[in-house]
């Protein structure tokens, strides 16, 4: 009776099972779209955008002309247009990358800048006018930020093509949302960390522009050097952004008019270097540049000697800041400046020309004035360069009366600065955390010896000696002595040794994008952006092995130092026409 029972239920469930599947469909039945299809699909999409944008751009003018306050349904209409208008350009930039779509209609949101209008029309706009109306628009701001973040990070997984111009719109996003929390200090940094983090992988795509430098300026508070360092950066790089010469005095001016209020929040050494960069960038009095900058040199060495393992951040920043306060944060006027951007424009000719004659497959002995024979021509020649026929940087007058008068008098005070940092840097032979400080300076120097005429210069406050014995003093475990006397740059080929934390902070001048790092150097294996600034022990060869390549490659130029390969050993070499100078700077 069981048996039987039981056998009854097996082929009810059978049953049950065997109509289930008859009435399921193996598939669902879809229509391929056309291609043809497809194009009238996006320019529908296209109409849809320009009647939005047009209400959208109604709508603000109308906001922007009520004095007589707003309600939040007229806030709340705002936010729903705008949100509207950029669905229609999502909807249109993934109609545009569809699998069926031609290249023409691929090419077309490029063509059409329609990544920058979305931005421009569906989103700055409507925040710039919300951010406005703060307080009262606050909940409105952050719901369509809300809105936005996600569909934009939405975007970069579905349309991959378009990564660039999105990683930097949530950047911007991230950043705004940070700006308007005022209450919940976590939350800040959240949207703080959030938004650096996509200005840093925005440098990785465009490592040579400086509006991004700008940016992380910005978020680079309450660190007063990191934000000297970024702002800095941003004047100078290969790419300059000239507008940071406005929002840099957002950290000067507080140490300019409030020096004594203002510099008990951070340390002597840090207040010092800033408020010295902020005199010199104003044009100020030369007294109080020497003042302030004579209190960052006592403060240098035991600061060193106090912060450990953080000065090796710190310090690559400092070194950074140094050269572009030499080089008057990008001044038009100065020497040392114009000379580097008009390399910069020879070597892109160089690339160009070399581009256009592999592709043509012409001979290319006819464009053999790259940069690197160019260096050997000019260093290698039978007769070393005279100084006496280039310009150098004359010694500075002194703690004088007056302000700076101009560009290369700047310069002429930083240098003699500049060399009594290296100085004290170098001096704290075997120290590790200075190790990245003297990385930054001898890749500085190298990147200068490909514009001779910038080295001969300031070749006159180069600490030669300093530098030899401290490279003498490096060790060597572990480093290969093939790699450091090999023409080639020294990489490892994978692991945390490939870049370094100074690597990223070094990456994008014009001294060291095109003669310093290999083209394919920051592809492939690339360390994540939380990692960079971790020092980790397997750096500590590589930057070693960094540190004696390039002392061997200065060697070289057979101008300044020497290297025994059999001993293994730096030394100085006398210069042809050289005026030492000893001195930080006369004090009258």
């Amino acid at each position: 009776m069981t048996k039987k029972l039981s056998s009854n239920c097996s082929k009810e469930k059978s049953s049950l099972r065997n109509s289930h599947v008859a009435r399921m469909s193996s598939q669902l039945e879809t229509t391929p779209i056309l291609p043809d299809q497809l194009v009238d699909e996006v320019k529908g999409i296209y109409k849809d955008i320009v009647s939005f944008n047009n209400q959208c751009d109604e709508i603000r003018k109308q906001l922007s002309q009520t004095t007589d306050g707003f309600s939040d349904e007229q806030l709340q209409a705002l936010t729903n247009l705008h949100g509207t208008l950029l669905h229609k350009h999502y909807d249109f930039l993934m109609a545009s990358q569809h699998p069926v779509a031609s290249a023409a209609l691929r090419r077309l949101p490029t063509k059409h800048d329609m990544l920058e209008r979305m931005w421009t029309h569906s989103i700055h706009s409507c925040l710039e006018l919300l951010r406005r109306l703060l307080p009262r628009s606050i909940e409105h701001m952050i719901s369509f930020i809300y809105l936005t973040y996600p569909m934009m990070g939405l975007l970069i997984e579905l349309a991959p093509v378009f990564c660039e111009p999105l990683i930097r719109c949530l950047g911007d996003l991230a950043r705004y949302r940070m700006a308007i929390e005022e209450y919940d200090m976590q939350d800040r940094e959240n949207w703080s960390s959030a938004a650096r983090m996509w200005y840093h992988r925005a440098a990785d795509l465009s490592p040579t522009e400086g509006r991004i430098q700008h940016h992380l300026a910005v978020l680079a508070k309450p660190n007063v050097v990191r934000q000297l360092f970024y702002y800095t950066k941003a004047l100078v790089s290969d790419d300059p952004f000239v507008e940071a010469r406005g929002s840099i005095m957002y950290l000067f001016s507080p140490f300019l008019k409030k020096y004594e209020a203002t510099s008990q929040k951070h340390l002597r050494v840090e207040t010092s270097l800033v408020t010295a960069a902020g005199v010199l960038f104003t044009r100020d009095y030369v007294s109080a540049y020497c003042m302030h900058i004579d209190r960052y040199l006592l403060e240098l060495s035991g600061t060193i000697d106090r912060a450990g393992s953080s000065f090796k951040s710190q310090g690559a920043e400092m070194a950074s800041s140094l050269i572009a306060m030499m080089l008057d944060f990008g001044s038009d006027e100065n020497f040392l400046w114009k000379a580097l951007c008009e390399n910069s424009k020879e070597t892109k000719k160089d690339q160009v020309e070399e581009a256009s004659t592999s592709f043509s497959g012409l001979n290319n002995l006819e464009h053999s004035a790259t940069a690197g024979e160019r260096h050997r021509r000019f260093w290698q020649q039978d007769k070393p360069a005279d100084a006496r026929d280039f310009l150098q940087s004359a010694p500075p007058a002194g703690s004088r009366p007056g302000k700076f008068s101009s560009s290369n008098e700047v310069t002429s005070y930083v240098l003699p600065v500049w060399h009594k940092c290296v100085s004290i840097v170098a001096a704290k032979r075997g120290a590790r955390n200075t190790a990245p400080f003297l990385h930054y300076t001898l890749a500085f120097l190298w990147g200068l010896s490909y514009v001779p005429e910038t080295l001969i210069y300031i070749e006159n406050f180069v600490p030669w000696e300093e530098i030899v014995r401290s490279l003498n003093a490096i060790s060597r475990s572990g480093v290969s002595d093939e790699e450091v006397e090999s023409p080639s740059f020294p990489q490892h080929q994978s692991g945390t040794g490939r870049q370094l934390p100074e690597d990223f902070l070094m990456r994008g001048f014009k001294w060291s994008c095109r003669h310093y790092y290999p083209p394919q150097f920051f592809e492939g294996q690339v360390t994540d952006v939380d990692d960079r600034t971790l020092e980790l022990p397997s750096h500590v060869a590589p930057r070693a092995a960094r540190c004696l390549w390039l002392g061997v490659r200065l060697a070289t130029l057979d101008r300044y130092i020497t290297y025994d390969f059999e001993e293994k050993q730096f030394s100085v070499l006398p210069l042809l026409v050289m005026c030492r100078q000893s001195d930080v700077m006369d004090e009258d």
